[in-house]
């Protein structure tokens, strides 16, 4: 039975990660400090699943801890590492990223010098597609420069890249980055879109609709996302930039549209500015992820959605 190390267990990703390595047979071990960016009693509940299998051991601690992260790593002897752990929100990293730079920079360094103290034989850092700022060719490829992010947040994912391959390349660390787009599904961060717009159609709030609605983004279901971050696990490849997303970008229009069908509402629409860190389109080339990872994603926006909108009704309301 291998060993799993998730940072960021309680989060939205990791939490639906963690489940799915342990019905696979893994043993993990869960480190979150239970960041309060958003209400901490949503990554408890999170985590309620996982806490009743033996194969599973809660940490709370601190990636920016070194000491304290070393000395686990030595104890429980991953021999694979998914780090999803991350200050995540681009707008509020402009007014402040100092905190952005110490978790998303800094937290990554320590997870890199523990994985190699103990010589594990994989490690998954995820990325984001923020990197590609408002590249205009697309759908986006890895080999794209990725040089003009438009929030801190994208740059500290970027530069998270850049201090993963030197690791690579001195150390010899397997380590693939995994650059997620728009994640949405069960579990969802309260502050991203779709929670926030399932949210007030269900309770008969008013939306923010920013813009014109044009914008669009590559919404990938959790599942999905999950599906190919244990795939990347699974398959050691020297040092790897690898896009994971739906490959289907959808305006603001259409996904309000969709959570109007599937709610069975009408929303209440309060129009607002874009913000500067909000980039025009996510759209992801995949072909990547197909090639070495044999993955692809297979859940309709429309499927995701509902399943979104019953998670939430049942947990939420």
């Amino acid at each position: 039975m291998e060993t799993v190390l998730v940072t960021g267990v309680a989060g939205f990703v990791g939490s639906n990660l963690s489940r799915v390595l342990l019905e696979e047979g893994y043993r993990v071990v869960g480190v979150d400090n239970f960041d309060d960016t958003y209400d901490t009693r949503f990554k408890e509940e999170h985590i309620v699943p996982s806490l009743s299998n033996h194969n599973f051991k809660l940490v709370r601690l601190d990636i920016r801890d070194r000491p304290v992260l070393m000395e686990l790593f030595k104890r429980a002897r991953p021999t694979l590492i998914a780090h999803l752990a991350a200050k995540v929100d681009t707008r509020a990293a402009v007014e402040n990223p100092y905190p952005y730079v110490e978790h998303n920079i800094i937290g990554l360094l320590n997870v890199l010098d523990a994985a190699k103290e103990v010589g594990v034989k994989n490690l998954v850092f995820v990325s984001s597609s923020s990197v590609y700022g408002n590249d205009t060719e697309v759908p986006w490829r890895e080999d794209a420069k990725a040089d003009r992010p438009l929030s801190p947040y994208g740059a500290t994912k970027r530069a998270g890249e850049l201090f993963a391959h030197a690791y690579h390349h001195n150390f010899g660390l397997n380590i693939t980055c995994l650059r997620y787009f728009n994640a949405y599904g069960e579990h969802n961060r309260p502050t991203m879109v779709p929670y926030l717009w399932t949210q007030a159609l269900l309770r008969g709030e008013e939306i923010e609709f920013s813009g014109s609605g044009e914008r669009k983004r590559d919404y990938t279901y959790v599942g999905d996302t999950v599906k190919a971050t244990v795939a990347a696990l699974k398959k050691p490849l020297g040092f790897e930039i690898i896009n994971i997303g739906n490959s289907h970008p959808l305006s603001l229009r259409e996904l309000l549209s969709i959570l109007e069908k599937v709610t069975n509402t009408t929303a209440k629409i309060k129009e607002r500015e874009s913000h500067k860190a909000s980039v025009e389109s996510t759209y992801a080339d995949v072909s990547k992820a197909k090639a070495l990872l044999q993955w692809e994603p297979t859940t309709p926006i429309e499927e995701g959605i509902s399943r979104l909108v019953a998670w939430f009704r049942a947990n939420r309301l």
